[in-house]
């Protein structure tokens, strides 16, 4: 089996796979004290690890964790291990988990592609015609932006990410709900068509990913496709079709 780990400003996600199909997941948070929970990965027959990190403070600690419990040392996913093509002005900012993200677009959906991930930030990934990542745009996440309304007002954060009916809230509930949900959705829309407009561009796929993904694909009214784990294909992509053979 080979084990994902990909490593978030919020969560790290763990993702077993066996061939080319996810079996197991496990959503951590993004600080040390992991080991009790990730150390249930052991009773697993695991003989690769690759890993995507934005967060460096933790990558380190992650590596050493894999080589005392699996006795495997894992791969660092970056731009110049993945295949991945560019046209970017500095390739080495390019952040993993949106390498990952792009080589699992062309692999599954063809080109040219867009790819939205809803993290920490919501990122927008542009891939042209030839396969090549051209860019994109980085906006801050759903989560993010509602966090001061949460801190400042001590509103219920599990009361706010919900779409309600109609943009017009009648209570502070729903008026936090239209707020947020249909700011979020109308800003995706919007980064879309922008794209498109600049593009040329007609009807290519556009993939949402990411924790808030499944939840902004129901209110979106622009074609899509909703592929949660498209961050763990890419590293089990790059994992199987770059870094495996070379060793």
């Amino acid at each position: 089996m080979i084990l994902t780990i990909d490593i978030g400003n919020t969560n790290v996600v763990c993702t077993l796979f066996e061939g080319e199909k996810p079996q197991e997941s496990l959503r951590l948070a993004s600080d040390l004290n992991f080991f009790a929970e990730f150390s249930i990965l052991k009773k697993y027959d695991i003989d690769g690890i690759v890993i995507s990190s934005v967060v460096p403070g933790l990558t380190s600690a992650y590596i050493e964790t894999c080589r005392n419990l699996f006795r495997l040392d894992p791969v660092q996913v970056d731009y110049r291990n993945s295949g991945l093509k560019t046209d970017v002005i500095r390739p080495d900012e390019i952040g993993a988990d949106r390498i990952c993200n792009v080589v699992a677009a062309v692999e599954l959906y063809g080109t040219p592609g867009i790819v939205v991930d809803f993290g920490t930030a919501t990122t927008y990934d542009v891939i042209d015609p030839k396969g090549v990542f051209i860019g994109g745009a980085i906006a801050p996440g759903i989560d993010v932006s509602a966090r001061y309304l949460f801190e400042s007002a001590a509103l219920l954060r599990e009361t706010a990410f919900t779409i309600p009916d109609t943009p017009i809230g009648r209570d502070t509930a729903t008026n936090l709900q239209a707020g947020i949900m249909f700011g979020a959705i109308d800003e995706v829309e919007g980064m879309v068509k922008r794209i498109l407009q600049e593009t040329g561009w007609r009807n290519p796929p556009v993939l949402l990913t990411g924790g808030f993904s499944p939840l902004i694909s129901k209110g979106l009214r622009i074609p899509h496709f909703l592929v949660p784990d498209l961050t763990s294909i890419g590293m089990r992509i790059i994992f199987e079709k770059t870094v495996k053979n070379d060793r």
